[in-house]
């Protein structure tokens, strides 16, 4: 019984935590169930041994090494440009998390995935990725694209431990293309960037008439404990290692990605009976709802 109420003291802490720690936040029902709130355990350590002011953005210059990339922008913006030429940035249907992908709002192309190998990225994108090879820290890259009249809505990243560096490189240049983070609007800029805490509230648009393309990478939270750092660096490695895929080459996915086939299945199917047959949708979804709960209440029963 004291496990129960030290759970759920923890649970209305988080929630507290995340409603009250920005300006910007869902509202209290959607809070209850978003998976932000169940993450503020495994966060606090990043935000309490911070080396860095704990808030929705930094500056550039508490980065030095990430000068390297806006000294070589331009040579990144040609690289990420001739792969869009090419049609390797592009939709990625086979993974699970594919939120961000559906109705072509959004289009990727990796780079680094910590230590995977990603064939496609060394002989596609050879110069950029050689240069974030000399970024320390930098474990996670890739061009990002949101295209015309998109939108990418609401949402917290899971893990503190990263920040979020994001350098524009082909872009509307126009206040119809921007972040907001923490209710506040960024307007991206070809040469411009941005450092943010991904795991406040934030959201992505274009308005404008043209995409919008990105180098998006997380770098490390630089912590003051060496033993947290690595603690979160084998978790991130290894996390990723789950979900990460080849660009070109469909056979080099994660195991994570491998197992998680059957979801991916599943929800096209539902989306497909969607669009047919919308009560039956339903039904199906409440059949299953109440099916799993009657699982659940048998096996513990």
């Amino acid at each position: 019984m004291a496990f129960l109420y030290c759970a759920v003291l923890l649970y209305a802490a988080s929630i507290a935590f995340i409603r009250f720690r920005g300006q910007a936040h869902f509202p209290w029902a959607r809070q209850l169930s978003d998976f932000s709130t169940f993450m503020v355990p495994f966060n606090l350590p990043a935000y309490a041994l911070s080396r860095v002011p704990n808030g929705p953005r930094m500056g550039a210059e508490q980065f030095p090494q990430l000068k390297l990339l806006e000294d070589n922008w331009e040579t990144i913006r040609d690289e990420a440009l001739a792969l869009y030429g090419q049609g390797h940035i592009a939709t990625k249907d086979d993974l699970p998390g594919s939120s961000f992908y559906r109705d072509n709002r959004w289009k990727s192309f990796y780079l680094k995935i910590y230590d995977n190998d990603i064939p496609s990225a060394w002989a596609l994108a050879p110069k950029t990725r050689a240069l974030i090879e000399q970024v320390p820290g930098m474990n996670l890259a890739l061009f990002a694209m949101l295209m015309p009249g998109k939108r990418l809505n609401q949402h917290h990243d899971p893990f503190a431990f990263t920040l979020r560096y994001s350098l524009g490189l082909s872009t509307p240049n126009s206040e119809a293309c921007g972040l907001m983070v923490d209710g506040k609007p960024y307007h991206w800029k070809d040469g411009d960037s941005i450092v943010f805490d991904e795991t406040y509230l934030h959201s992505a648009y274009n308005d404008a008439e043209v995409p919008r393309i990105i180098l998006m990478t997380d770098i490390d939270r630089p912590l003051k404990s060496r033993i947290v750092q690595k603690a979160y660096y084998l978790f991130g490695r290894f996390f990723n290692s789950l979900f990460y895929v080849d660009n070109v080459d469909p056979r080099i996915t994660g195991l994570g990605n491998r197992m998680t086939q059957p979801v991916v299945r599943y929800k096209a199917f539902m989306k497909g009976l969607k669009r047919r047959n919308r009560r039956l949708y339903k039904s199906g979804k409440w059949a299953l709802g109440v099916g799993i709960l009657a699982s659940l209440g048998y096996a513990l029963v």
